[in-house]
């Protein structure tokens, strides 16, 4: 997630059913959660973490990485998230990028250093984002896939303008961190937000909590050849401290849903700076919070973030 991003220039009887077919049940709460994760991989390092747990929850079963987006124009970032997904073993996993008209991106001080870790991927030869959705996308089962957002919603937009119905088809939820942060509120980026909380047609939760659940420093602990240790690593200038883990729970949400560890909102209003309010609605837009404590999440985090590959 980004958090210091300067604006673009344009821019949600059944007890005998359980009992006849059990066997049926079960195979359908146990099947990987398909993920298309969506990131803005620069300034700010959760994006990273995010995407180490994401992988640890697929080494565990519990989900299945369809394809990882990137919404930003940092020229080191592709090559970078290559690298984290070589490290997991998995390297083949498509990436797409935003191709449309950005500022200059923000600096970062670990892209540059991820990047040179072993990847076959560079800016130069990544496809748009918006090719990689229509690809992924059409060969999924319908309402089977979630998108987990924790960066810009560029991409989510032009796929929206491009492909409603592939969209209505294939989503089953997204799954968006934040409704205030730097990335959806403000300015011209509030617009593009607007348009996709307005005209999305699956369910949309939102995420805004981690920033009191400071994660990252245990990776001090992993191997230096781990990208995603070298990514923590750089961000505090050679040293390791704690993090929000804003972008970590989105995924841990995404992945496990509510469970014990989160609640949803279903009732209230929240809105953007450009007027627009949305109400809180039951299976049509919530907001999540939280069940346990944070340092219940921290252990959970972490813990999934120096797991090491199943590779």
């Amino acid at each position: 997630m980004n958090h210091g991003r300067r604006c673009p220039r344009t821019l949600f009887t059944l007890c005998v059913i359980v009992i006849l077919v059990p066997s049926v049940t079960t195979a359908q709460d146990t099947r990987p959660k398909k993920i298309i994760y969506e990131t803005d991989m620069c300034h700010d390092v959760d994006d990273v973490g995010a995407l180490a747990v994401l992988h640890a929850l697929a080494d565990s079963g519990e989900a299945e990485i369809l394809a990882v987006m990137y919404n930003e124009v940092h020229p080191d970032a592709p090559p970078a998230i290559d690298a984290i997904n070589t490290w997991y073993g998995r390297g083949d996993i498509p990436i797409g990028v935003y191709k449309g008209v950005l500022d200059e991106p923000d600096g970062s001080k670990y892209l540059e250093h991820v990047a040179k870790f072993s990847h076959d991927l560079d800016h130069t030869n990544v496809p748009d984002a918006l090719t990689v959705y229509r690809q992924v996308l059409a060969q999924q089962p319908d309402n089977s896939v979630t998108i987990v957002s924790v960066g810009f919603l560029n991409n989510l937009n032009d796929l929206l303008l491009a492909e409603p119905t592939l969209v209505a088809t294939k989503v089953d939820e997204l799954v968006q961190m934040g409704t205030s942060n730097f990335n959806i509120a403000s300015h011209d980026l509030a617009w593009i937000a607007q348009s996709v909380f307005e005209q999305w047609p699956t369910p949309i939760v939102f995420s805004n909590g981690g920033g009191s659940i400071l994660s990252g420093e245990a990776l001090s602990d992993v191997p230096e050849a781990n990208p995603v240790r070298e990514g923590y690593y750089r961000y505090f200038d050679k040293s390791f401290r704690g993090r929000p883990s804003w972008d970590q729970l989105t995924v841990l949400y995404g992945v496990r849903g509510v469970g014990t560890m989160f609640e949803e909102v279903t009732d209230g209003t929240h809105s953007l700076p450009t007027g627009y309010v949305w109400n809180m609605t039951p299976g049509h837009r919530t907001l999540l919070t939280h069940r346990i404590s944070d340092a219940a999440f921290l252990e959970i985090v972490e813990g999934l973030m120096t797991t090491p590959p199943a590779r």
